[in-house]
């Protein structure tokens, strides 16, 4: 099994990311007036529903290179990623001191200058999703954050709410990523310089969330663009009867989960650890472990997967 450590890093991952420059600043007049805004949600509902149906394009050669474009995550946008930080996963020994994605999730909160909360998830309000709540939606780490609090789609959010947001997910089990999404500069209306600190947590659901959704639509190299935080999902296979619940078509974003010669196998390489495969198993034969070395915090993780010098 490879480590993080010995993977080669692609090229583009050791040039950070420069803020375009605000010139006259119209680029910036224009976003910060036909992003979301209160007045505006239903709308932006509507688009991210085409952002969606859209990513089923990504597959085929000629469509999916023009949507590839129109969401900015071509060869010259390597910068838009995200790194999953599942907030179950399973420590081996009870009673055992180990630092888990949770505890990473907390750091970047309390080092964070400024922390903005959606006022609702969008993924899920644009799915009418019916089986997580609406409240336990995304967080902006960032002075950034004060951009989306003043189109009115949020709420500044203290330190120990925050914190408790991630205690509450966890028991709801969402799945926490971090995101910095290139194209999203245009759906929340930040400035080109905001964009140097845009930092979003986001608490996700495995039916709405446009990310997971839009990965498992995507061709293999946008795919890599989600990373793990070096824990992943293992198949115990004395448990394992090779049932297949886990591994049903559309469920693993990664596709990297399957049934040879009636055992589950996963490509670990492939694996974030997002654990829905791990939900689905009624035979407890999947843990979430950590079988990679992890970085030391989250902005280690944008800086060195995705080439992203952040200010929290």
């Amino acid at each position: 099994m490879k480590s993080s450590n010995d993977k080669k890093i692609p090229a583009y991952k050791t040039n950070l990311y420069v803020p375009h420059k605000n010139g006259l600043g119209i680029k910036n007049w224009i976003i910060d007036h036909t992003s979301a805004h209160a007045y505006s949600w239903k709308f932006y509902l509507g688009v991210f529903k085409l952002i969606l149906k859209g990513s089923k394009l990504m597959k085929y050669p000629v469509l999916g290179k023009i949507y590839k474009t129109l969401m900015m995550l071509g060869d010259e946008n390597k910068h838009t990623s995200a790194t999953i930080y599942n907030l179950n996963v399973d420590v081996s020994k009870e009673g055992e001191s180990v630092v888990v994605p949770a505890d990473l999730v907390k750091d970047a909160i309390k080092q964070a200058s400024y922390i903005a909360s959606m006022k609702t998830c969008l993924c899920r309000d644009s799915q009418s999703c019916k089986d997580y709540p609406l409240e336990v939606c995304c967080l902006f780490l960032s002075k950034g954050g004060k951009r989306v609090i003043d189109h009115g789609i949020a709420y500044e959010i203290s330190k120990e709410d925050a914190l408790k947001r991630v205690d509450e997910a966890a028991k709801l089990g969402l799945i926490c990523q971090s995101l910095w999404v290139e194209v999203e500069q245009f759906i929340w209306g930040f400035s080109n310089e905001e964009m140097g600190s845009f930092v979003e947590v986001c608490f996700c659901c495995p039916c709405c969330c446009v990310g997971f959704n839009l990965s498992r639509n995507a061709t293999r190299e946008i795919k890599e663009r989600f990373r793990p935080t070096g824990w992943t999902a293992v198949v115990d296979a004395d448990r394992c009867i090779g049932c297949g619940d886990c591994c049903p078509t559309g469920i693993c974003p990664q596709e990297c989960i399957s049934v040879v010669d009636g055992k589950a196998q996963i490509i670990q390489d492939y694996c974030v650890g997002c654990g829905m495969c791990k939900v689905r198993c009624q035979y407890d034969a999947i843990k979430i472990l950590n079988t990679q070395p992890m970085l030391g915090s989250m902005k280690e993780y944008f800086c060195k997967e995705g080439g992203l010098d952040l200010k929290f």
